[in-house]
C-alpha cells in the first residue's frame, strides 16, 4: 500500500483503478516520493514526506493533474461553515490581516479520540504567520475560510512523518490514515531523554503538579534533576519540537516522556518561557505561550484546535488581562537542557524565537539576574540559532540555519488541504520543482517571536494580498472570543 502524503475520500471507481496500481514505484527523490496519478475518474497527487534516503535528487517533479474542486469532496455538508462577516476594518490598518497569514502544514489533526476537534470535522495544522498560533482548521473547505501555502524544498528539518492509507476510505481522515514519525530519542537511563535531531535533553517526567509561570521559571532554574544544574523552562519552539502529530493522544512519544494528571491542568498544556501579547495595537506581554499535547479546548471547554496546538495564556489566576477562551493558568512543566554530546552534531538544531526582552506577569519589561523572580525566560536563554536568511532573488529565500528554501509570496488563493499540496507539489520556482508543503515543525521554524503580526521578517517574506474577508470569531476552529481588556485578540 502506498504510504501517502495524504488522500481525499476515494469513491468506488477511484479504489478501483488506486488498487489496480499499489503495484507502481513511487518516483524516488531524497525527501519526497512521489506517485501523479491521472485519470478521467481519478485526478489527485499522491506523495509521502519519509526521512533522507541515501539516493541522488534530480530535482525534477512531474506536472500533476488540477487539484480536486469542491464537488469531489465527501463530507462537505458537516463541513459547511456559516457565510463569513462582512471585514469592519478593525483589521485593515496597515497590520497583516488573520485572512492573510493562515498557512496549511502536511500535519493532519490523526487523533481519532471521541472528543477531538478532528472526529467533528476533518483537520489539519496550520501555523497563523500574523498571531503565531499553530491550530488544526477545516481542511476539506475551497474559498475563504480555506488557507494559504508557503511552499518550501529541501532536506527536511526536524521531525519527518510518513502516512499510509487504510482499507476504508469512506471513514474520516483521522480514521483511514495513519501516520509513523522519525524516532530520534534516547533514554539516558537516569530520568533523561536525549533528542538527538536538535541535542536537546529532556525531563521524562513533568514536574509533578501544576503552576503559574513565574513558578514554572524558578522550577527549572532550582533544579538539580538527574544531577544538573542548568536546567531551563523551554520556549515555545523547543517545546514544540517534541509534539507528536502521528495522531497520538496526547500529542508526545509516551514511549520516552510521561506526563501527569492534574486537576488543575486536565488537557496538558505546557508552559514555555515565551511571553505573548493579545493586542497588536496595544502589545502588554502578560501573556505566555504553551503547548497543548492534550485537547487544545475552547470557552466551551471541548477540543477546538486540536492536540498540539500552540497557544498563549494569562501568566496567573487573576490577571486583568482577557484570555483566549478555554484558558489555563496553572499549567504543567517540563525542563529541557542542551546535551553537550549531542548538540554540535545535531541535525535539526532548534532556531531562536528572537525574542529578546524580559517581562513580568503583567506585561512590565524587566531585566531579571539570576537568582532573580522571572529569570530564566526566554531572553535569558537565548540557546538557538540566530535568524540568517538569503534572498536569492528569483522568489525563493534560503534559511542559512535549516538549509530549507522557501517560497517568498506564497499562494494568493485560499485552498484546501488537498488543493494546497497539489499546488506546492506543481510549483516552479526560482529553477526548482521539488517543493512540498512544510512540516509543522519547519514552518513555525521561521517564526520570529520578537515582533509579532507578522511573526515573520517581512524583509524576506511576503503576504498574499489583503481580502475583504474576515475569519468568523467565537469558540469554534476558526477562532475565539475577541473582547477584553485588551481589545480584539489574535486567534487567529
Amino acid at each position: 500500500m502506498f504510504p501517502p502524503y495524504f488522500l481525499h475520500t476515494l469513491s468506488e471507481k477511484e479504489k478501483e483503478i488506486f488498487k489496480k496500481i499499489e503495484g507502481m514505484k513511487a518516483m524516488k527523490s531524497t525527501n519526497v516520493k512521489r506517485l501523479i496519478l491521472s485519470s478521467s475518474l481519478l485526478a489527485t497527487t499522491l506523495f509521502f514526506v519519509g526521512c533522507s534516503s541515501t539516493e541522488s535528487d534530480d530535482n525534477q517533479s512531474q506536472t500533476p493533474t488540477n487539484a480536486q474542486s469542491q464537488s469531489q469532496m465527501q463530507d462537505q455538508g458537516q463541513n459547511q461553515m456559516p457565510p463569513p462577516p462582512q471585514n469592519d476594518g478593525e483589521e485593515n490598518d496597515g497590520t497583516i490581516t488573520k485572512d492573510q497569514a493562515q498557512f496549511w502544514t502536511v500535519n493532519l489533526d490523526l487523533v481519532s479520540t471521541e472528543g477531538s476537534v478532528s472526529n467533528q470535522v476533518n483537520s489539519a495544522f496550520g501555523v497563523n504567520e500574523a498571531t503565531g498560533h499553530i491550530k488544526a482548521y477545516p481542511s476539506d473547505q475551497e474559498g475563504p475560510m480555506a488557507k494559504h501555502v508557503r511552499a518550501v524544498s529541501g532536506t527536511l528539518y526536524g521531525t519527518t512523518y510518513a502516512f499510509t492509507i487504510g482499507d476504508n476510505t469512506t471513514l474520516k481522515k483521522n480514521q483511514y490514515i495513519q501516520a509513523t514519525a522519525s524516532d530520534t530519542y534516547i533514554d539516558n537511563g537516569d530520568g533523561t531523554i536525549t533528542d538527538t535531531s536538535t541535542g536537546l535533553m529532556w525531563m521524562k517526567k513533568d514536574a509533578g503538579n501544576a503552576m503559574t509561570w513565574e513558578e514554572a521559571l524558578s522550577y527549572c532554574e532550582d533544579s538539580t534533576y538527574a544531577g544538573y544544574t542548568d536546567w531551563h523552562l523551554p520556549d515555545v519552539k523547543e517545546l514544540q519540537s517534541i509534539v507528536d502529530y502521528t495522531g497520538v493522544y496526547p500529542a508526545i512519544n509516551s514511549t520516552y516522556f510521561d506526563l501527569g494528571t492534574y486537576a488543575e491542568n486536565p488537557d496538558n498544556y505546557f508552559w514555555t518561557s515565551t511571553s505573548a501579547y493579545m493586542n497588536p495595537r496595544d502589545p502588554v506581554y502578560a501573556y505566555a505561550w504553551y503547548v497543548a499535547f492534550g485537547y487544545s479546548v475552547g470557552g466551551d471547554g471541548k477540543d477546538t484546535h486540536g492536540a498540539g496546538a500552540v497557544r498563549f495564556s494569562p501568566k496567573y489566576a487573576g490577571s486583568p488581562n482577557a484570555g483566549e477562551g478555554g484558558d489555563n493558568t496553572a499549567n504543567s512543566v517540563r525542563a529541557v537542557r542542551i546535551d553537550e554530546r549531542y548538540y554540535s552534531q545535531a541535525p535539526s538544531k532548534v532556531v531562536t524565537t528572537g525574542q529578546d526582552q524580559c517581562y513580568d506577569s503583567d506585561g512590565n519589561v524587566i531585566t531579571p539576574q539570576p537568582g532573580d523572580a522571572f529569570y530564566g525566560q526566554d531572553a535569558n536563554y537565548d540557546d538557538g540559532l540566530a535568524f540568517s536568511f538569503t534572498d536569492n532573488k528569483d522568489g525563493t529565500v534560503t534559511d542559512n540555519n535549516t538549509g530549507l528554501i522557501w517560497q517568498v509570496l506564497p499562494s494568493n488563493e485560499h485552498m484546501s488541504i488537498d488543493t494546497a499540496a497539489s499546488y506546492a507539489e506543481g510549483l516552479t520556482l526560482g529553477g526548482r520543482s521539488d517543493y512540498r508543503l512544510p512540516t509543522t515543525e519547519e514552518l513555525f521554524s521561521i517564526q520570529d517571536f520578537s515582533k509579532g503580526w507578522p511573526y515573520c521578517d517581512e524583509t524576506y517574506f511576503q503576504f498574499p494580498a489583503a481580502s475583504s474577508f474576515v475569519p468568523p470569531q467565537g469558540t469554534g476552529p476558526q477562532g475565539g472570543p475577541q473582547s477584553g481588556p485588551q481589545g480584539g485578540g489574535p486567534q487567529g
